[in-house]
């Protein structure tokens, strides 16, 4: 199997090297800026809840500001797109030119609208939903802490594959420790990862804290009203999401699991990098506004951030 994992930041590389110590999977995974230099010429080094060493000559590591290698186009099973919302576009494109004749694209990226996107530049029987719990950072170029394990879940769309096509992956991503979960509806499995980014991201991120200090009765109860809100919204647009106890439940679970995660809005403001902002608590607040429901919370945290750190 040839897996090219494209946009290899913290989560990217996290997912690069526990798929890298696969038999018979074959990785591509493209990075850019500083980390992805490193990576190119010393490989990657797993720290944190596993320990591994990702040698650049068991796996191909290619730099967005090089390119892709001809001799890769249309040998790809699966692509994984784990960049910023911002690079949506241009990293399915890039999968466009890899994908082989039934090559699929999952995209792991934060916030709405990137299905879509995938969707448009690929047609929708090439893409699957799919979000991921797991933490990661990268404590310097080169280096990624696994912070705290999760899920992958992987979903259908309309018009989209279905569990038998994403029935190879799944096994292997199991084989990698990535915790692995077919959904049989693909929307309310994004939402359900918008829904917890919006709660964490932008309040852990104003206050500079660790995704576990969040639990904090007072700081949990801003983290949660703000779910709510776009709980809400998600309902009125008929998104098929759990009851608010379970919804309380899975923050706290995630909250715990990823106790010693720095989330990557923090991680965006800390090195200058544009947050996703946009597509979390804003997009939100936009689509409130068009149903009628109003999301104050999301729209003070909107603004908030983008005071702090201008898009």
């Amino acid at each position: 199997m040839r897996i090219a994992i494209l946009g290899a930041g913290s989560l990217g590389s996290l997912y690069a090297a526990l798929l890298s110590r696969i038999p018979d999977v074959e990785l591509l995974v493209h990075g850019q800026g500083i980390h992805g230099a490193h990576m190119t010429a010393h490989g990657l080094q797993l720290e944190g809840g596993d320990t591994h060493f990702v040698s650049n000559s068991d796996v191909f590591f290619s730099l967005e500001e090089v390119g892709l290698p001809e001799q890769s186009s249309g040998t790809i099973d699966f692509a994984l797109l784990t960049g910023k919302a911002d690079q949506t576009a241009s990293l399915a494109q890039l999968a466009h030119g890899l994908l082989n004749e039934n090559g699929t694209v999952l995209c792991l990226s934060n916030g709405l609208g990137h299905a879509e996107k995938c969707i448009e530049i690929l047609g929708p029987h090439r893409v699957f939903a799919a979000t991921s719990t797991h933490g990661a950072w990268r404590p310097s170029a080169g280096v990624v802490h696994w912070a705290g394990k999760g899920q992958t879940v992987l979903g259908s769309l309309p018009g989209g594959p279905g569990e038998t096509e994403a029935k190879a992956l799944l096994k292997v991503l199991e084989s990698a420790g990535l915790e692995p979960v077919w959904s049989s509806d693909g929307l309310a499995t994004i939402w359900k990862k918008v829904l917890l980014n919006i709660a964490i991201n932008p309040l852990a991120a104003l206050t500079g804290v660790e995704n576990g200090a969040l639990l904090q009765s007072d700081l949990f109860s801003a983290a949660f009203s703000t779910l709510l809100e776009g709980a809400a919204v998600a309902r009125i647009e008929r998104v098929n999401i759990p009851e608010d106890n379970e919804l309380e439940r899975l923050l706290r679970q995630v909250l715990t699991a990823t106790s010693s995660n720095i989330c990557s809005m923090l991680q965006d403001i800390r090195a200058g990098r544009t947050t996703e902002i946009a597509v979390l608590n804003q997009a939100i607040t936009a689509r409130g506004e068009r149903a009628g429901i109003a999301t104050p919370l999301n729209q003070m945290l909107t603004s908030m951030v983008i005071a702090l750190h201008p898009q």
